[in-house]
């Protein structure tokens, strides 16, 4: 170190036993959880969408047997703050995507390059110690965080201590110093000598002294003391404030902590807590412990992942990690003043939906480039008078207590014709996501086996001697294995969203038929906007439920089960897999699609005649229901026929509906009830 030849580095150690540096290191260790690890994907158009399932983020959160991300964290964490650089190993498994990470002490890796200096990186040389010899690691097994680059070594970070070693030393050496003093008081408690000058023999001396220690040391403390002789007593020591060491302490306490981007007061140092009595509130100063020492470390470990752990799940273009922070309760309060500003500015229509949801870091997708504007707003010519006041904007009158109130002759007449509108549009309606529906599962069948080929064809399982399932070598490869090495090959991700985007679709064509019928009841036949992003968004969530991974893992397993009993080899087996897969639970893809066409298009109406209907002020609504007549309809869905609902309870009986039901609604304005 610069004006020094004493090594302040190796007086200090490693530092885990400083109090000065555990302190505020720990306080990052058990902040950082609090926030939650994400990756998103962002498209072209700057959409960007969260994938909640990203393998690596499964891999973070269970590394490996022996302990969970908390504890992977707190390690990272630990050594980025003491040497600049921390590291995690990865151990790959049979599909050569990492299995398992496991965090290794800093002291343990050391990056290194060719040589020649012609390679910047070509391994690290990691000493796990115990008497292992060094090992050499490939840098794609190694995920190394770095504190900026270290002028010195470029291959690694810098430490963020390195400027305050002296600091650490003082507080080492002053609580060092009042500890030994503490101890035995550093020297003798009282001196004894004799009166005048006189002269003691050696023997004399030590039997006066193990005299002394017998009779007033420990519970005989403060007892008289008589000499024999004429002796000089005095009380020989350190007065309590000679020996305070705060202000020395003070200063490596405030310089370690600014050094890691932790206000002082927030780790419960005494130097800090002093700026708390000058207008900082300890609200604030955890806030800026988040700003400056929790954010700054939490976006260079994402940058890192993106760069050398996503990249080993796949394609990663378009991936991005990073780290939610709407459940820290110290920002909690950010958080609301920046939801409430947005929220107004998407509500004012100055912004667009999407762009008020990408500033609070949620998911993005097409549907969300709109504008929002208030629904009782008119566009009107200056000079001219707004348009009156729909009736079906009225309040609909409550049901008489104790009875479930249902619908006069006149009000089923006016319901009917519109549910007869309804289901008119049924049938071209189904037949239209039919036709979506049939590519979309053709091409997941296709890709199933696109994935499958190689797969298959390296087990070589055209042997004309062997039995079947067997390759030449007599060994059947697991289907559990090959199962798991389709799906990842296959992406079920990227394919749930694709099956989103139909469902999503579909729901919107839905929503606008039902509009049309609206006007055949007095409503106004336009799609307000936030009704459409409304039934497109249950569309979505529609999606969310079929559980696609589940479908085609069981129909890789059966499709590998009778294949391989037929004896089948690699292209008959991937042509089954594509025919398996397509057709999912159902014996056919036809029959698949057809299935879900029929369910979802008669709720997607349900959900938008609600929805359309609760935008215009209407909250009950007409049940229709039990149209195939006794013997073919369900007692109960009869006997809720022409019932009055409301909107919550309709919305519930939609969703618990049979996939063969005839259960509509019609919206109730509360005129001519019994």
């Amino acid at each position: 170190m610069t004006r020094t030849r004493y090594d302040y580095r190796k007086a200090i150690g490693d530092g885990l036993d400083a109090s000065v540096v555990t302190a505020p290191i720990q306080w990052i260790q058990r902040a950082l959880p609090e926030a939650r690890l994400t990756i998103h994907r962002v498209g072209r158009n700057g959409l960007r969408e969260e994938v909640a399932d990203h393998p690596a983020l499964r891999l973070i959160a269970r590394p490996n047997a022996h302990y969970g991300d908390i504890a992977l964290w707190s390690g990272t964490v630990l050594s980025w703050c003491l040497d600049g650089n921390a590291y995690w190993l990865k151990v790959r498994n049979g599909l050569g995507r990492p299995g398992e990470l496991w965090y290794v002490p800093h002291w343990t890796m050391e990056p290194k390059g060719s040589d020649d200096g012609s390679e910047f990186l070509t391994h690290y040389i990691y000493r796990p110690g115990g008497g292992i010899a060094p090992m050499r690691i490939d840098p794609a097994d190694v995920v190394h965080f770095r504190h900026g680059i270290d002028p010195r070594n470029p291959r690694k970070g810098i430490p963020p201590l390195d400027g305050v070693v002296r600091e650490i030393f003082m507080d080492l050496e002053s609580s060092n110093f009042v500890a030994s003093l503490l101890r035995n008081m550093g020297v003798p408690g009282m001196v004894l000598s004799p009166k005048s000058g006189g002269q003691v023999s050696d023997d004399d001396v030590k039997a006066t002294k193990a005299w002394i220690d017998q009779a007033f040391g420990g519970d005989r403390r403060g007892k008289p003391l008589v000499m024999g002789a004429p002796t000089d007593v005095s009380q020989f020591g350190f007065n309590p404030q000679q020996m305070n060491m705060s202000e020395a302490r003070d200063i490596a306490e405030e310089r370690v902590c600014a050094a890691l981007g932790i206000p002082a007061a927030v780790v419960g140092f005494g130097a800090g807590l002093q700026s708390t009595k000058v207008g900082a509130t300890m609200t604030e100063l955890i806030k800026l412990a988040w700003r400056n020492g929790v954010l700054p470390v939490g976006r260079a470990f994402a940058d890192e992942l993106d760069r050398s752990l996503v990249p080993d799940f796949g394609r990663a273009e378009g991936l991005k990690a990073g780290w939610d922070t709407s459940e820290v309760l110290a920002l909690s309060d950010d958080e609301d003043k920046l939801t409430t500003r947005v929220m107004s500015q998407v509500a004012g229509g100055l912004i667009t939906l999407a762009e008020g949801r990408d500033a609070l870091g949620w998911d993005v997708d097409p549907s969300h480039q709109i504008y929002l504007r208030p629904a009782m707003a008119l566009e009107t010519p200056a000079g001219s008078a707004p348009a009156a006041r729909s009736s079906a904007a009225l309040p609909a009158p409550q049901p008489k207590s104790g009875q479930k109130a249902r619908a006069t002759p006149a009000q089923r007449r006016a319901g009917a014709a519109y549910v007869r509108a309804l289901q008119q549009q049924e049938d071209p309606l189904q037949k239209a996501m039919e036709q979506r529906l049939l590519p979309y599962f053709a091409g997941l069948g296709r890709d199933a086996a696109a994935a499958a080929r190689p797969l298959l064809a390296a087990e070589d399982l055209t042997p004309k001697d062997a039995p079947a399932g067997e390759t030449k070598s007599g060994e059947t490869k697991s289907s559990d294995l090959v199962v798991a090495q389709i799906l990842d090959a296959l992406g079920i991700p990227a394919h749930r969203t694709a099956l989103q985007r139909v469902y999503e679709g579909h729901y919107l064509d839905v929503a606008k038929k039902v509009s049309d019928a609206a006007g055949l009841i007095g409503l106004t036949a336009t799609l307000p906007d936030p009704v459409a992003r409304s039934i497109v968004g249950a569309g979505g969530r529609r999606a969310g439920l079929i559980d696609l991974e589940a479908q085609t893992r069981k129909a890789l397993f059966e499709a590998l089960a009778d294949g391989r009993a037929a004896g089948e080899g690699a292209e008959a087996l991937a042509t089954r897999i594509s025919e398996y897969v397509e057709g999912g639970p159902w014996t056919a893809p036809g029959i698949r699609a057809r299935t879900i066409a029929r369910t979802e298009t008669k709720y997607a109406q349900n959900i938008s005649t609600v929805e359309r209907a609760k935008a215009a002020g209407v909250q009950r609504f007409v049940v229709f229901d039990g149209r195939l007549g006794p013997g073919r309809s369900l007692e109960e869905h009869i006997a809720r026929d022409g019932s009055i609902v409301t909107a919550d309870e309709a919305a519930q009986m939609a969703a618990d509906e049979h996939p063969n039901g005839t259960l509509s609604f019609a919206p109730h304005f509360g005129e001519g009830e019994d």
